[in-house]
């Protein structure tokens, strides 16, 4: 027995995880979304942001729907476990006796709400961004698991547990994730004689030649969007290359680990140099601006010889209704690998990895951890994934068959790009998020001197890091 009742507000129009929007088309032809459009800021990432563009900025759509049974009902709030996904909803509902109901929202209208709302005891169980996992438990909103986690027969095959470990508490088990890497066409590579180099700037070069010898092509593109969470991560992603954090607890508040050189750097070779340092610009000067969905669309049809970017191109590629004729055999040509260092970096990048977590003041704790539990089991974790396989397991136990199911082997180096992957804490991202945005700005219209940018950045942050 399901039952579905519609949740609808505005949405921003990168408001769609990375899953979502790859699994759009079905998800719609099934009638388990309802999609609309409209404008809003970005902060969550994957879409999303996750993943792409995991966001807070706006509302959300979906539905709710439940299994019938007897027993405590327990309520969980999702963007990802959705009504398109019968077998892994099934799959949670039968941890308990009692009724499990999803509720369908954007992962920013979670975080408004349960911030908000929390005490009531609704939800029961959340699954959302990493984003929000320090404001959760500022809020004292979250349940710790660690004594629980701990008669896991299976805790020690998680990856990322660390990333839900705050002060010696667990707040959560792992669910999936993703490590952004460097995605880029072979054929092109191979047409003009490229390999992929160890440094960002010796890229630079490589695709500055592409953009004046491919026609209709540019070398690369990355994401430019004011308030677009991707323009965070993969600032991040290059930062990871420098440093192992960005803010490490101390006390009662966090202390700012990166230089101003290390976030120099990084304003430098990625968001100024693809622009400014050669004759030919390595990117297209007329995409500043470029939101999430566009940069990766935009890769997949042809446009752009490489990106940054994670494991969900695949299903963006077959499934949206921008992509071109070509978008899939684009695909199939393109290979996956760790992006190229930036000077004085190191293998590393932005890991996300989706928390499953539990409302403090839920009433009926124990289904809510068999329920919380069943999401994030291997088995829970292997069903969802046969039914939405853009991300990666958390857990070693799960295989990762996409690079086998798309026909394409060299999409393997995801798996090496995500062992690799950092994540930022438990620090509020939305408090420190805008000063980048701004300053991302200046740097790609040339406004402000690279190095500058990242002594800014750096004075921001410090002066911040005791209240995030």
């Amino acid at each position: 027995n399901i039952r579905y009742t519609m949740v609808s507000t505005a949405m921003s129009k990168d408001g769609y995880s990375r899953r979502k929007y790859m699994g759009l088309a079905g998800a719609m032809a099934a009638g388990g979304l309802a999609g609309c459009s409209g404008s809003g800021n970005n902060d969550g990432g994957t879409s999303g942001g996750d993943s792409g563009g995991d966001s807070d900025g706006g509302g959300d759509s979906g539905s709710t729907s439940g299994s019938g049974g007897g027993g405590s009902d327990i309520t969980v709030w999702t963007q990802d476990i959705t009504a398109n996904k019968p077998e892994t909803q099934q799959f949670i509902n039968d941890a308990i006796s009692g009724n499990v109901e999803f509720a369908e929202m954007r992962y920013d209208n979670i975080k408004q709400q349960f911030l908000t709302g929390a005490s009531t005891g609704t939800p029961d169980v959340l699954e959302v961004t990493p984003n929000h996992r320090g404001d959760y438990v500022s809020a004292e909103h979250l349940e710790p698991i660690t004594d629980r986690v701990e008669e896991l027969d299976y805790a020690d095959g998680y990856i990322g547990m660390d990333t839900m470990t705050y002060r010696d508490d667990i707040w959560a088990l792992p669910h999936i994730g993703n490590g952004r890497g460097f995605v880029y066409r072979q054929d092109i590579f191979e047409k003009y004689g490229f390999d992929v180099p160890e440094q960002w700037s010796d890229f630079v070069t490589i695709g500055s030649e592409i953009t004046k010898n491919e026609d209709g092509m540019h070398g690369f593109t990355l994401t430019s969007e004011s308030t677009n969470t991707r323009v965070l991560q993969e600032f991040l992603s290059f930062t990871f290359q420098r440093v192992d954090s960005i803010f490490d607890a101390d006390g009662d508040g966090f202390t700012l680990n990166p230089s101003p050189e290390d976030f120099g750097v990084v304003f430098k070779e990625y968001f100024y140099d693809p622009f400014f340092a050669t004759d030919t610009p390595a990117t297209d000067p007329n995409a500043r601006g470029i939101g999430s969905l566009d940069h990766d669309i935009s890769y997949v049809n042809g446009n752009y010889a490489a990106i940054s970017t994670g494991p969900w191109i695949p299903g963006l590629a077959s499934n949206s209704d921008n992509t071109n004729e070509e978008a899939m055999e684009n695909y199939r040509n393109s290979a996956a690998t760790h992006n190229p260092r930036v000077e004085g970096g190191e293998q590393g990048t932005y890991a996300e990895i989706k928390p499953i977590m539990m409302n403090t003041h839920s009433d009926s704790k124990e289904e809510a951890w068999q329920v919380q539990k069943a999401t994030a089991s291997p088995e829970g974790i292997r069903t969802f994934l046969e039914e939405d396989p853009g991300d990666l397991p958390a857990h070693e136990d799960v295989d990762w068959t996409v690079p086998e199911t798309t026909d394409n082997p060299d999409w393997a180096g995801f798996q090496d790009v995500f062992a690799t992957g950092k994540s930022y804490g438990f620090w509020s991202v939305s408090q420190v998020s805008t000063d980048l945005f701004d300053l991302v700005q200046e740097v790609i219209y040339d406004e402000t001197d690279p190095m500058d940018a990242g002594q800014q950045l750096h004075d921001a942050w410090a002066e911040q890091a005791s209240e995030i």
